[in-house]
């Protein structure tokens, strides 16, 4: 005979699942990753990024297998989410040092508050120029998947991407201190080229975002706390 769940483990698991909704669950790359990273992208200090197993939750749904952020109470620190984390297979990898060229460009583009960085402003201000620049021409869709396929700051990550594809495909064995110059870069070599009134509209976003994203998550936490405390009272009295 099959027994339903206590009322306390119901409770607790509604709280955690609310919590991981909005914090995914963090993950720590092994040595190897640590020192292929480390390798690859010289420049930065990787006890700055923190790895997360999961998507953000505005980001749920989203076709981004993928994607990188600063951190939402820090100057510095950068958060690296992946829907699946599989640095064991080729393509799980390269998706890794795919991110971390992303973690470059932030390092390059300055830091800030939260949201607040050169790299959301740039990012946002790209995307803009190349989506109002077919839309009209070839609709909602093709427009959105064009201004992330051709968006500059994505390209040279596709790149190094592929570059680190046919690495692994010519090498039974991967050695970080052997890695083809290409391979190894110490800055992102972004130059934007943006209209003004593009560049605007991603300041100003991104103000937007670095003061919504923040009180969204508190809200979470209000209520996802009392739901996880009461679960906790009742595991005590063996509810």
């Amino acid at each position: 005979m099959n027994r339903s769940p206590k009322i306390s483990t119901q409770v607790l698991r509604i709280a955690t699942t609310m919590y991981r909704w909005v914090f995914p669950k963090e993950i720590k790359p092994n040595a190897e990753i640590y020192a292929l990273l480390q390798s690859i992208y010289p420049t930065i200090n990787w006890q700055k990024v923190r790895f997360y197993e999961g998507l953000p939750w505005f980001m749920n749904g989203n076709f981004a297998n993928a994607i990188v952020l600063p951190a939402t109470w820090h100057t510095q620190k950068i958060h690296a989410y992946f829907a699946n984390y599989q640095p064991n297979t080729p393509s799980g990898l390269s998706t890794i040092i795919h991110e971390g060229f992303h973690v470059l460009q932030y390092q390059d583009l300055g830091k800030g508050l939260g949201f607040l960085r050169g790299f959301m402003v740039y990012y946002l201000a790209e995307y803009f120029q190349l989506f109002f620049k077919n839309i009209l021409k070839k609709g909602y869709l093709a427009a959105n998947q064009i201004a992330y396929d051709q968006h500059p700051m994505e390209t040279p990550a596709f790149r190094q991407d592929s570059d680190f594809r046919q690495y692994c495909l010519r090498n039974a064995a991967i050695s970080p201190t052997q890695l083809p110059l290409k391979l190894i870069h110490k800055h992102c070599g972004y130059a934007p080229k943006i209209a003004l009134a593009f560049l605007l509209a991603g300041l100003m976003t991104t103000l937007i975002l670095s003061i919504i994203k923040p009180l969204i998550e508190i809200s979470f936490l209000i209520i996802a706390a009392p739901i996880y405390i009461i679960g906790k009272i009742l595991k005590t009295i063996s509810l």
